[in-house]
This record gives structure tokens, sequence and C-alpha cells, in this order.
């Protein structure tokens, strides 16, 4: 039977509720998680899932109210929300965790961006994760209206220092969509067109005048969440075929790789123009590289219990970096180091005692790191008989790492991988 939510149900009282209701689980299934109560409670009061139910419990909280307001377009709403609370204008909220202006600019609600610049709002304001402003986020959405709204309140149109390293022009041409008429709009009123842009919008002129002005951008690269990508993995990935050509003439590289380690041809899809995949081909690219559907990456999820703590294990002693948390606080993320990327999930995804293989350039190095970092070795570097050398690490949840490159010389002796707990 399903249950009535208190008036004023609160998140706290809910994940108190899902902690209480796992202990009963376990009783009878050891291997219960908390993801496992979480879904009984929430369809307990009627909802599918958890997120549903947290979703629900926000939107009823004064927060959660402007939020979905912004979110929605109810510029009346929002106004009057704001009016009895002024110091709410400053809250962040969403998928994302921005700003009021950024869900209204990103939604395209109009009413909600004139409402919020009359308010006061900082036109330029960048969000945490990406550094991004409002303009940035109307621009990917493709939002015109909303872009020249913006740009009139004095919102910065060239936006570098994003996250992205793409600027506000790149914002609109870059990603999935190819938002053209926003791309003219920026240029209209003085945005410089990067080489990226060029590509995306598939003028190959622009793009042979900006390398005969630059010859090196011929081999720039995109940000770290681009993979380091050349212009030439960027015109295949857009399906590019006459820029493609251009770019080889132009003295391209077609084996050049990405951070991924990914050649302009690893990049064709089924879906791409055959000629792109010739041309490649032709300029000394490996038709090996030429997968129907090449797999892309996998990346391990761990089950944390805190996960600001697991974040700030792999970070400081594991010498990882944090690239993005979700939630506030954070109950995901991801940190990466070089290639190697990893996901923290707080009591969900995952199970305790994960074991992860990290191959390294050197063990030996890496250990000294660690034992003066104080890390949790749990085993030295060690010649094993698989012609591995590598050492044991263990984070706060338990999970190991097992760290090592090539042996150095035949097995130690009487080795034993360490397996206790």
């Amino acid at each position: 039977m399903i249950k009535s939510l208190p008036p004023r149900p609160d998140i706290d009282w809910l994940k108190k509720t899902a902690k209480q209701r796992l202990v009963e689980l376990q009783k009878s299934d050891a291997s219960a998680r908390l993801h496992h109560a979480q879904l009984d409670v929430a369809g307990l009061y009627g909802f599918k899932s958890w997120r549903a139910l947290k979703e629900h419990v926000d939107t009823l909280s004064l927060d959660g109210q402007i939020i979905a307001a912004t979110s929605q377009g109810r510029a009346e709403d929002l106004a009057r929300l704001l009016s009895g609370h002024p110091a709410k204008i400053n809250i962040v909220g969403g998928q994302w965790t921005r700003p009021l202006l950024h869900l209204a600019a990103a939604g395209g609600h109009l009413d909600c961006v004139d409402l919020l610049l009359r308010l006061g709002f900082d036109v330029n304001l960048r969000d945490r994760l990406d550094r991004a402003s409002a303009l940035h986020w109307a621009a990917q959405e493709g939002h015109l209206n909303v872009v020249k709204r913006l740009v009139d309140a004095g919102a910065d149109i060239a936006g570098e220092g994003d996250e992205h390293e793409m600027g506000v022009i790149g914002w609109a041409t870059n990603f999935q969509h190819v938002r053209r008429d926003v791309a003219e709009f920026l240029m209209a009123r003085g945005a410089a067109p990067t080489i990226f842009t060029a590509i995306a919008l598939g003028e190959a002129g622009l793009v042979r005048k900006l390398i005969e002005g630059d010859p090196q951008l011929v081999s720039r690269q995109m940000s770290r969440l681009e993979y380091c990508c050349t212009p030439l993995h960027f015109a295949v990935l857009k399906n590019q075929p006459e820029v493609v050509g251009l770019l080889l003439d132009l003295g391209a590289d077609p084996i050049a790789r990405n951070s991924r380690g990914y050649t302009p041809l690893n990049c064709a899809a089924p879906k791409t123009d055959k000629r792109i995949a010739e041309r490649l081909i032709a300029a000394g690219a490996d038709p090996v590289d030429h997968s129907p559907n090449r797999f892309k990456s996998a990346i391990p999820i761990l089950n944390v219990k805190n996960v600001p703590a697991s974040i700030a294990y792999y970070v400081e002693k594991l010498g990882f970096q944090k690239e993005w948390d979700w939630e506030t606080p954070p109950t995901f993320a991801c940190v990466h180091r070089d290639d190697v990327r990893i996901f923290l999930c707080q009591d969900g995804q995952g199970a305790p005692g994960t074991w992860i293989s990290i191959f390294v350039h050197d063990v030996d190095a890496l250990y000294e790191d660690y034992r003066q970092r104080g890390a949790i070795i749990r085993q030295e570097p060690t010649d094993f008989p698989w012609g591995v050398r590598e050492m044991n690490i263990e984070d706060p949840d338990g999970h190991r790492l097992r760290m090592g490159g090539d042996a150095t010389g035949p097995a130690d002796d009487d080795v034993v991988l360490d397996e206790s707990p």
C-alpha cells in the first residue's frame, strides 16, 4: 500500500529512513546495499526511483521551488519567490549545480532571464563545474533570443577561460549540435571564429584562411575534456569530408593520436562519409584503425561511503585529480590521473572490495611517492611469476589497486599476492 509523504518531507529524514530499511533488508539478505533500500523507500511512497523521490522532495523546499520555477520558465512564480526572499537569487541547483541565470538561459526562458537581470544578477557570473557563463549555456542550447538578450546586457561575447577552452562560440558549435544561427550572430557582434568553429560549420575557406594566418593551428589541440583532439580528429567527428581533405593538404598528421590514443581514422563511425576514411588511408592512415564500432573506454565504478573523503584520498595520497563531482555534497564523482579514470559512487553502484589493475611506467618510483604521501600500501613492489612487477594499494573503502609494469627480474621467492581484507 502506497503511503503519503509528510506535509514537509525532509531529504535527511528520507536518508535516515533508507538506512533503517537497509538494516532490515540485511537481516535476510547480507548482500543488500543502500540503493536497494532507497528503491524500497521510494516505492513505499509511490515513486519509481530514489532520484524521482528526491527531486519531488526538493521541489517542496523553498530552494527547490525557486529552482523549479527557473528551470520551467515560470517567471511570475520566480518573481514572487524572490520578492519574499531576495537573498535566494544566489542559490545554485539543477543537475549540474548551476546559478539561476544559467538555468534560465539553458532552458531558453527569456522572461526569467529578463527578471534576473533586472534584479541585478551578474551577467558574467561563471558556474563552478564548467567555469561557464549563462551565455555559454544559451549558446550551446541554441537559444538565439536569450543569447541576444545576454549580449545586450553586457555578457562577455568571447567567454574565454571556460573548462572546455572553447569560448562562447565554441559552445555554440563544438558539441553535439552546431548552432549556426548563434555562431553567425556572435561573429557579427565581433566574436573571433576558432579553427574548430570553422570546421564545425564546414567553412573550408575560413579553415584555410585561419591556418594560412597561423600554420600551427593545423595541429592545435582541444582541451583535455575533448581528449586533446586535433583539427583533423574534429573534422572526422563532425563528418566534414571537404575539410578533412583540406587539412591533409595543409599538412595535418593522419596518424596523430589524441589523449585516448585514437587516430583520426579511429574517430570514423559507421555513418561517417566513406570519402573521409578513403582520404585518410590514402594519406597514410592504417586501415586497421577503421573499426565498425570502436569501444571507447572502460571506467570502474567504486562503491564508497563518503565521496568527498574518497576524493581527498585519491588526490592527496594517490596523485589523482578531481575531474568533476555531482550534487552538493557530492554523491558521485570522477578522479583521473593521465589516461586512468575512476568513478566514485556513494553507497550505490559497485560493491566493497573491488580490485583494479593499473599499469604504470615506474612502479618503484611511484611506491616511493606513495610511501611519502601516506597511502595505504598492502604490498611493496614485487616481481610476480606472470611477468609483472606490481604493488598493492588500498583505499579507505577497502578497494585494491594493483599498480605495476613489466617485471625487472625473475619472480621473487615465495611470492604471494596479498589478498587479506
